[in-house]
């Protein structure tokens, strides 16, 4: 039984030792109900609670007034 905790910990070691992780930055769009989020205020809460309960971290968010269609170029 020894042996296998050594091989985990081995394995562990090793696979902390690499640069496994690397953030991953993501523009996304989240359709919400007019009636909860009517205003910039109430888009600071849903934002700031959609991403604490999806474990992201917020950076910045926009609640446009008017309908408008954002892009992203290259």
């Amino acid at each position: 039984m020894q042996d296998y905790f050594e091989e985990v910990y081995k394995a562990l070691r090793e696979f902390h030792a690499q640069d496994k992780l690397k953030p991953l930055y993501m523009l996304i769009k989240v359709d919400v109900d007019a009636g909860i989020v009517y205003d910039q205020c109430e888009a600071d809460k849903y934002a700031t609670n959609h991403c604490n309960n999806m474990e992201y971290e917020l950076v910045d968010h926009y609640y446009p007034d008017s309908e408008q269609y954002p892009y992203i170029a290259k």
